[in-house]
């Protein structure tokens, strides 16, 4: 969609400059759908399953980090050791260039705690350099093909760990406030999603319930 805007973008220049007549990009139609969905927790377990059966180390840091802390892959993999002081993770945000410390589950500072140092990185490539993202993504690529959530209707993306965090948060009862000082969403808007999502299960159960009584 990108490249849509871009091109769109030059074509219109064209039209200014009587190059062409029309700009042919606007008649190409939006493709629909394509959000991040936060992962159901039997997906969420069916990969910590799969990364510890095959000792797969970086895709299950990767995993822990992005679930635990709420922040892009991007982000993740430029922790350093020296961001994390036991309990809080500091984060230099790339997209909204936010700096704030994360305050990381207990379930988060068990798992680094059993990490070796390879680098300054939690992720790291060699003594100074982080893995590349292209190279985690693939990665973890694998490990989304093999639990059958790389394509098709059940299809799930790593990003969607961020909004898993999000999920959690709501569901564990967080304000909105809350889980923005998490994730570092600069809006609300797609924390009050998760908010709704958690909201709406929480009620169904609730109802649900009272005509078992």
């Amino acid at each position: 969609m990108q490249r849509l805007a871009v091109l769109s973008i030059l074509c219109k220049l064209a039209v200014d400059l009587e190059w062409i007549d029309r700009n042919p990009v606007v008649d190409i139609p939006k493709l629909t759908g394509g959000e991040y969905e936060a992962w159901p927790d039997d997906k969420l377990d069916a990969f910590e399953r799969y990364c510890d059966r095959h000792r797969l180390t970086i895709e299950r840091t990767t995993f822990e980090l992005a679930v635990g802390t709420g922040q892009r892959l991007g982000d993740c993999l430029k922790m350093l050791w020296t961001d994390f002081d036991g309990e809080y993770m500091q984060v230099s945000q790339e997209k909204t260039k936010a700096k704030i410390w994360v305050y990381c589950p207990a379930r988060l500072q068990a798992y680094l705690d059993t990490l070796p140092k390879k680098g300054r990185h939690i992720l790291a490539k060699n003594l100074t350099e982080p893995l590349g993202k292209r190279t985690v993504q693939k990665r973890i690529e694998n490990v989304r093909e093999a639990i059958g959530v790389k394509d098709g209707a059940q299809k799930l993306v790593p990003h969607g760990w961020r909004y898993t965090a999000a999920r959690l948060l709501a569901e564990a009862g967080c304000s909105d406030s809350e889980i923005q000082s998490v994730t570092g969403h600069k809006t609300l808007a797609m924390v009050q999603k998760y908010r709704a999502q958690a909201s709406q299960k929480t009620a169904s159960r609730r109802a649900q319930e009272r005509r078992e009584r």
